[in-house]
């Protein structure tokens, strides 16, 4: 596997948090698990387009398409060479190029062609990531602030936040806050939360290791079995096995922990 990864200008980091490049050889590389981050994508192909699992089948993924925001693990296999030029957008960031309430997009695969036609022109003629960025300035919004806010603060706390406290502090009521947050990221707040704080899991276990009681403490979990948990319902996998036998998520660790990737290359 070879990947890296591109920063965005100034001019679009306040909408994505970078580009990203993945090269596999082929369908030798197996079945790959990607797991919720809370972040939505924009996938380009540049090679064979993904399988992913979804509802007992093997389904080829879309050659350009935004994937909404996930809410459980993916299953994804290669079907051949595999070249994908990615952007990773903040969490409110893909509201502001597509401009639907993302909710709708939640755990689908929806092609440009069908979401903003005039953008995926641009963009199946794009030649490389400085073009892509172009492209996406020129179909960008102004956003909701509110939200942007809330998803700040959220990050800061690292999934620790008082959905209700917040919401007070940021002058509007609950029900305002999810409307508005579920439209522009395409989750609740409180499920936004909850997939932060399993992101500091990575951190503190490449820090300090694999011991999943400390991991639970630090990480604000109330125990050991909260913290399972959460990575059944995330990854579908116990801890252990995940980071046993899964190439990506041993990447997704080493990512957060800026620690080398095991049988990474």
């Amino acid at each position: 596997m070879r990947y890296r990864e591109i920063q965005p200008s100034a001019a679009a980091a306040s909408f994505i948090e970078r580009y990203w490049i993945l090269e596999l050889d082929g369908a030798s590389a197996g079945v790959q698990r990607v797991l919720p981050d809370g972040r939505p994508e924009l996938i380009c192909n540049l090679g064979q387009p993904f399988e992913a699992f979804r509802d007992g089948e093997w389904r080829r993924q879309p050659q350009l398409f935004l994937a909404g925001q996930i809410t459980g693990p993916l299953l994804l296999r290669p079907s051949g060479p595999v070249k994908i030029a990615g952007v990773h957008f903040h969490p409110h960031g893909a509201s502001r190029v597509f401009g639907q309430p993302m909710h709708e997009l939640a755990d689908r695969f929806a092609p440009v062609a069908d979401l903003a036609p005039a953008l995926a022109r641009e963009l199946e003629n794009a030649a490389g990531i400085a073009h892509l960025e172009a492209a996406l300035l020129r179909g960008s919004n102004g956003g909701d602030r509110l939200t942007e806010e809330a998803v700040r603060r959220i990050a800061l706390a690292k999934g620790a936040a008082d959905i209700a406290a917040l919401a007070r502090d940021l002058g509007v009521s609950c029900r305002q806050l999810e409307r508005r947050f579920r439209d522009h990221v395409g989750l609740s707040p409180k499920l936004f939360s909850r997939m932060q704080r399993f992101q500091q899991v990575f951190q503190a276990i490449g820090e300090a290791g694999p011991n999943w009681v400390r991991a639970a403490v630090e990480c604000g979990y109330y125990d050991q079995a909260h913290l399972i948990r959460d990575f059944k319902d995330f990854s579908g996998e116990t801890p252990k096995t995940l980071l046993a036998d899964d190439e990506l998520a041993r990447h997704f660790l080493s990512h957060f922990s800026n620690t080398p990737a095991r049988a990474v290359r």
